[in-house]
């Protein structure tokens, strides 16, 4: 007799969005061969966004970031949370001459056990709505995997 065990398999889904942000900067140090700075973000996600699920999410960022020779090095983490309260948490890489990377780290609700990742770059600059402050898009893409 041999006994067998059926396990769901997690659907993979990709994803595009364009997600927009205001940010703040606080300077730790700024000089010609170093500059080193944090970020605050405050981002939504601009409808379309594929899947829908994604639409309206909102997130909160993180980040350190550093200039060295005129490279950037850019790291963080985000909180994401959608309409329905369901939250996703991730982080994010941007070394030079690199795509920017995101990794999903861990979620509630129907986010709960999300994994995958993606790529990130940006699409458009606004003019800084005060000093110290950034307004800009990115467009986001990837896979995700939720348990079944």
């Amino acid at each position: 007799m041999v006994a067998t065990t059926a396990t769901a398999q997690a659907a993979e889904t990709e994803y595009r969005l364009t997600a927009c942000a205001h940010a703040t900067s606080i300077t730790l140090e700024t000089g010609a061969d170093l500059t080193v700075f944090s970020n605050e973000f405050w981002y939504i996600v601009v409808p379309p966004a594929t899947p829908k699920v994604f639409e309206n999410n909102t997130a909160h960022c993180v980040s350190y970031n550093r200039i060295m020779q005129g490279k950037v090095t850019d790291m963080g983490s985000c909180r994401w949370t959608d309409p329905a309260g369901d939250t996703f948490i991730g982080e994010y890489v941007d070394a030079p001459d690199k795509p920017g990377a995101w990794t999903f780290l861990s979620g509630t609700g129907k986010w709960k056990g999300v994994s995958g990742g993606g790529t990130y770059a940006p699409v458009a600059m606004g003019k800084p709505a005060a000093d110290g402050s950034i307004e800009f898009c990115s467009l986001i893409t990837g896979k995700y995997t939720l348990p079944q």
